[in-house]
């Protein structure tokens, strides 16, 4: 005879055995990574705080503004920020696994039929209704290793996140600096062309008056000509500076020029503290975290892989109700069900197995790709450290051309007046005087871009922190 509390028990019961199986597949490790063979980098330890808001060392206030609204208003990231909210739907939604699953369906029909001579009979009416509910049972851990797969997934995106944070952090430094280089340029190339002008009007007059040949007034006109032409071009590449910057900051063309209009001189460089140890490297930068986490994503993978091998266990209930129209209670037909179920692919002719090895060599590749992130960053960070070092010991020497440059044309300059050098001669000095300032502007850049480089190869812009709001 049936006794419903029996049955309650039983069912009880082996839900409890099942749920003290065991997780198959490997249980994560973290990969080994590359050791360096010396420290990484010379000087002070960084610290980690000017790493998160590395921007802010530079002590401009516009470039912070910059910054902070691109990575406010950025498409990319907010792209990148929705795919982290489709992720962890998908986890929530494989956690869902772990509880029962419910579904119900009902229907009210009419039906009548006919023959040949006509219908036969009236309308047949029937009222019909059903609930099903099933809830697998874990036993070998299958829906827990996809549960860790999806949530290391979810982690290699929110890492992904980070590492466009800092690529674009970056991108707005390097086009904001490039900005003030080209205005830079256009400023000097002007004053360079004011002081050509005023030797060229010292020319005309002269060769007016038949104390110079006109060749020296053709090669100073010569040499006002090509400072001229070399103008537009730095304004052409100022502009597109510019509009990178704009759109980089999530803004259209012109959107930021108002607030641009100073050159590299008003740029303060930080002072450089770019030692960090490997270990801290490791933690700091977001690749490396995010191919850690693809690492962790496909060793559950396997373990699910693995879990599909064996039998799944689930309870499995439904009621049932019936009725060939809307009658009295008593006139219902009811049924209830409920018990354990097992499914068990035996015969899979070998495709399970293959699943395991494929999986298995996946997470090989995966491991090996973790490495080789690893590699790059040593190689980024270390020659970003020697990039920005050796450019900075060109400072001095650059600076004393600029001035022996300069003298050099004072020099050539009165001596022309006393009729003891000719105009060749000046504008030579005026020649290399523009160039050593456009090459001290370049050096100025370059030491700037090589520093957020480096910053960037140390994996500043961004933190534990914001990781942990953006989840």
């Amino acid at each position: 005879m049936f006794e419903p509390a029996r049955s309650v028990r039983e069912v009880i019961a082996f839900s409890l055995l099942a749920l003290t199986g065991c997780t198959v597949g490997p249980d994560y490790t973290p990969p080994a990574a590359p050791e360096p063979v010396a420290p990484i980098f010379y000087g002070e330890d960084p610290e980690l705080e000017s790493l998160a808001q590395w921007w802010r060392s530079f002590q401009d206030p516009l470039l912070a503004e910059l910054v902070e609204e691109g990575l406010r208003a950025a498409p990319s990231l907010e792209a990148a920020r929705q795919r982290i909210i489709a992720a962890r739907a998908s986890r929530e939604q494989v956690e869902a696994g772990f509880y029962p699953q419910f579904s119900a369906d009902g229907s009210y029909t009419w039906s009548r039929g006919w023959s040949g001579s006509g219908h036969t009979g009236g309308w047949d009416k029937r009222l019909s209704a059903s609930a099903d509910a099933r809830w697998e049972i874990d036993i070998f851990g299958g829906i827990r290793r996809s549960v860790e797969k999806a949530e290391a997934e979810e982690a290699a995106l929110a890492y992904t996140f980070q590492d466009l944070r800092i690529a674009l952090a970056a991108d707005i430094a390097e086009a904001y600096v490039q900005v003030r280089q080209y205005t830079a340029q256009i400023a000097i190339a002007e004053a360079n062309l004011a002081l050509q002008e005023r030797n060229l009007s010292r020319v005309q007059k002269r060769v007016e008056s038949g104390d110079l040949p006109r060749y020296d007034l053709v090669t100073a006109e010569s040499q006002v000509s090509q400072t001229r032409s070399s103008i537009p071009t730095y304004r052409q590449q100022r502009a597109a500076a510019q509009f990178r910057l704009d759109q980089l900051v999530g803004r259209t063309p012109h959107a930021t020029e108002p607030r641009l209009s100073e050159t590299l001189d008003a740029l303060q460089l930080p002072e450089a503290r770019p030692k960090v140890p490997a270990n801290e490297l490791l933690r700091r930068r977001a690749d490396i975290r995010q191919a850690e986490e693809k690492v962790r994503a496909q060793n559950a993978a396997l373990g699910v892989a693995i879990a599909s091998i064996y039998p799944t266990f689930s309870l499995n209930g439904s009621i049932g109700l019936s009725s060939p129209d809307l009658s009295p209670w008593s006139a219902y037909t009811r049924s209830v069900s409920f018990g354990p179920a097992v499914a068990w692919n035996i015969f899979g002719f070998g495709t399970w197995r293959k699943q395991i090895e494929s999986a298995r060599a996946t997470l090989e590749a995966t491991i090996q790709d973790y490495r080789a992130t690893v590699l790059t960053a040593y190689q980024e960070a270390e020659t970003a450290w020697l990039a920005y070092y050796n450019e900075t010991c060109r400072t001095e020497d650059l600076q004393r051309t600029v001035q022996t440059c300069a003298q050099a044309l004072d020099i050539a300059d009165k001596l022309y007046e006393f009729g003891e050098k000719d105009i060749e001669d000046v504008l030579s000095r005026q020649s290399a005087l523009l160039s050593a300032q456009e090459t001290l502007i370049t050096h100025h850049a370059t030491l700037f871009t090589d520093i957020i480089t480096l910053y960037k190869a140390l994996g500043g812009g961004w933190s534990d922190e914001e990781k942990t709001e953006d989840r």
